[in-house]
């Protein structure tokens, strides 16, 4: 960021007056030394005008005031109100719930899709959730450095509004093909809440804080999948069409929170605005008519073109492509945590599209596999226990995240937090979700009371909870400064992974049965059990040992 010379920017700032007797229409006659020399005659000075300066404006000086203390200024977002944080949390969480509430809302109303447009195999009809799971994982790729370079605030807002578009296509689609690649790409524009949610966090509360931020924040995005589905089961009486007019109308209300809401949180772009208000100011609103200028409007996206170079443009998408994979497959610690943390991820779906196997009636079971056959109407109760469990996470990350960090900084011998203090809800988590799909499993597979299966959903959505969170916010501190890109890397690894294992769900379960099919997938799980207890201890050489470098 180019410095501001406040001394050399400073003049004067307003109307002038020349108090001085005004020059006569002749010559200009000074008077002689005390010599006696004799008058020396000289031309008439010109008279004095109004000039205007770099800091001629009120807003321009407080921009420059601003620069010159940002690090303690109130525009700097870790230093807002608590108020201020949280209201920014909240909005960017709600973004988070309606984007992935998306990606299931669709589930329900597979079937009757596939009867519109007569489609027959069950398989393609699963890829109308996994395409836009597919989709959250591009998006990240694109407006990443488009929040890097001009903001999360254009990030946010630009993405929502062809979100919105996408999501009407989707309500008004004519045919399968059509169907599945808007939803692709609705996913590609509805990223940015799972995406950058973690990043905004970051941008307001500082390290020793954002336990309880992130877990919180985290709810929106991983309840929105549970809840998209129990809403999904009543809506479908309405019609599928209806499953898209819904999503569409809460990203609309979400679209005008963000503007009426939230403002800027990446401290560069901040500093780049007030730089671009000192050295291109504007007279100052004295009106509503005149803050509400469209010409005020466009001035004060100049920025953007006036700071942002078309070489660092390039530059920033070049990396925003390069280093997620460089990372991702070049630091063990990232790929060993991506893996799982997609691996949690997958889970959720291969549940969301499962639970009406066990649960439902025709046409949502399957000959040959047991089901409880509840009626449509009662089938969104089956995702009660993912709920609770998801509910019962959050609450426990929220109040003891923090406390376990500060308690173990204190421990140190040098005082200082490290990542790996994360993991110790990274390995709970590790250790209660096989556990839970082991109960699922083996319950189903004995038809005992419908409790069963619950109380298995309620472990694994408990343990995947915690170690989703943990690891997401453990990828966030651990690759300072290149968190973006390890975010990024570890969002595409884990929604290729769940747009395939849901593909594949039914037919695990038809082929294996209940028991054998939930325990495979616990064994799975079980492998990477010791990884947090390992990185706890050895974690911080082997990050140093692997250090990125770009």
């Amino acid at each position: 960021m180019p410095e501001v010379d406040i001394e050399k920017a400073s003049g004067p700032t307003d109307d002038l007056t020349d108090e001085r007797e005004p020059a006569s229409a002749g010559p200009d006659v000074r008077s002689a030394p005390a010599t006696g020399a004799p008058a020396v005659e000289l031309p008439a000075l010109p008279p004095l005008r109004h000039t205007t300066t770099a800091l001629s404006t009120r807003s321009a000086r407080q921009a420059a005031e601003t620069l010159a203390t940002f690090e303690k200024s109130p525009d700097n977002p870790r230093n807002w109100t608590s108020a201020q944080k949280w209201k920014i949390t909240a909005v960017v969480s709600v973004t988070g719930f309606i984007t992935t509430c998306g990606s299931s809302i669709g589930v329900p109303g597979i079937h009757a899709a596939m009867a519109e447009f007569g489609e027959a195999d069950e398989e393609i009809g699963v890829l109308i959730a996994s395409f836009y799971v597919l989709g959250l994982g591009f998006g990240p790729f694109l407006f990443a450095p488009i929040s890097e370079l001009y903001g999360r605030q254009v990030a946010y807002i630009t993405s929502e509004t062809i979100f919105i578009l996408f999501c009407l296509g989707t309500a008004l689609s004519q045919s399968m093909p059509a169907l599945l690649v808007l939803r692709f790409f609705a996913g590609v524009f509805g990223s940015v809440g799972p995406s950058l949610g973690v990043a905004t966090v970051a941008d307001v509360f500082a390290p020793a804080e954002r336990g309880r931020p992130v877990s919180l924040y985290a709810t929106g995005p991983m309840a929105g999948p549970v809840l998209g589905s129990m809403l999904g089961y009543w809506l479908l009486y309405a019609g599928w069409r209806w499953l898209y007019w819904l999503i569409l109308i809460l990203a609309a209300l979400n679209w005008v929170a963000f503007v009426v809401f939230t403002q800027e949180t990446f401290a560069p772009v901040i500093q780049k605005r007030l730089t671009y208000r000192v050295s291109h100011p504007l007279p100052d609103a004295e009106t509503w008519a005149a803050r509400l200028s469209p010409t005020r409007w466009l001035h004060s996206l100049g920025w953007m073109r006036a700071l942002v170079s078309r070489a660092e443009a390039r530059d920033v998408f070049a990396r925003a492509f390069s280093r997620p994979p460089r990372l991702l497959f070049g630091n063990p610690v990232a790929l060993l945590f991506s893996v799982y943390y997609a691996y949690v991820y997958g889970i959720i779906y291969v549940f969301l599209v499962s639970i009406p196997l066990l649960f439902g009636s025709p046409p949502y079971a399957r000959t040959g596999l047991f089901s409880y056959e509840w009626p449509q109407w009662s089938l969104s109760f089956a995702y009660t226990g993912m709920a609770l469990g998801f509910a019962a996470a959050a609450a426990t990350a929220a109040h003891v995240q923090d406390a376990i960090y500060k308690a173990l900084t204190r421990r140190s011998k040098d005082g200082k937090g490290q990542p790996e203090f994360r993991l110790v809800m990274t390995q709970t988590g590790m250790i209660i979700m096989p556990i839970g799909l082991f109960i699922f499993g083996w319950t189903a597979h004995a038809k005992t009371h419908w409790i069963g299966p619950q109380v298995g959903e309620a472990l694994i959505a408990y343990g995947l909870m915690l170690a989703f969170n943990s690891i997401q916010t453990y990828i966030v501190e651990a690759f300072f400064p290149y968190s973006a890109a390890a975010t990024a890397g570890a969002i595409a690894t884990r929604s290729v992974v769940a747009c395939v294992l849901p593909v594949f769900a039914a037919d695990l379960f038809a082929d294996l049965g209940w028991g054998w099919g939930g325990s495979l997938l616990g064994l799975v799980a079980l492998v990477a059990v010791p990884a947090p207890l390992l990185m706890f201890k050895h974690g911080r050489a082997l990050r140093e040992r692997y250090k990125f470098v770009d």
